[in-house]
């Protein structure tokens, strides 16, 4: 297992966001700027989402950093690794490398966040029961995911990146994810039932 900070991270995450802003504003067009490579717009996407997330509070007290564990991997879990995400809280998100199944279950109660890499998707299904009923976001860069029991997956739709949700998996992990979110979706999973963003 291995933690890691990055002292660079905030200022590539500002640039980030900030690009996305401008072209999303219109203020900018799209092809006048080199655009953001897609794993970085993937990372700072993954950066919003947090802070409209809850949870327990008896899981994250007032002031505790968040921690985002990585298992497997891809090329977005570099862009994860790289930044410091900045979170709601005040602090940076921390970010720790899972070698494996035994590191998760060891672990599982110290994360907030946990991004499944590709290489991991095999393993998938004993990923999920390890963390059956803890409040961990469960996040990877597949678009089946949230049918297979995740909680949030990226997903390119045309040119844009977007993300699908399962309020079902979360609500079974304690988390609350804000209303505010289900406009941006693509899809999501309520009740058993699927359904398009609003």
């Amino acid at each position: 297992m291995t933690i890691r900070h990055s002292s660079w991270g905030r200022r590539l995450l500002a640039f980030v966001l900030l690009t996305l802003l401008l072209l999303s504003a219109g203020v900018v067009p799209s092809d006048a700027l080199e655009p953001a490579p897609e794993d970085a717009v993937k990372a700072a996407m993954l950066y919003n989402f947090v802070q409209f997330v809850r949870w327990p509070n008896s899981f994250v007290p007032a002031e505790q950093e968040l921690v985002l564990g990585i298992l497997g991997r891809d090329s977005l879990q570099e862009w994860l690794l790289d930044l410091a995400l900045e979170g709601d809280r005040g602090g940076s998100l921390k970010t720790v490398e899972l070698d494996s199944l035994h590191d998760l279950s060891a672990q599982k109660h110290t994360l907030h966040v946990l991004y499944i890499g590709r290489t991991a998707h095999q393993d998938l299904q004993a990923v999920l029961r390890v963390l059956d009923g803890v409040p961990v976001l469960t996040v990877s860069d597949d678009e089946l995911f949230i049918k297979q029991g995740g909680m949030m997956n990226f997903v390119r739709q045309n040119s844009r990146i977007r993300f699908d949700l399962n309020l079902d998996a979360a609500a079974k992990g304690r988390l609350k994810i804000s209303s505010r979110l289900y406009g941006l979706a693509r899809l999501i999973v309520k009740d058993d039932v699927t359904q398009e963003g609003r």
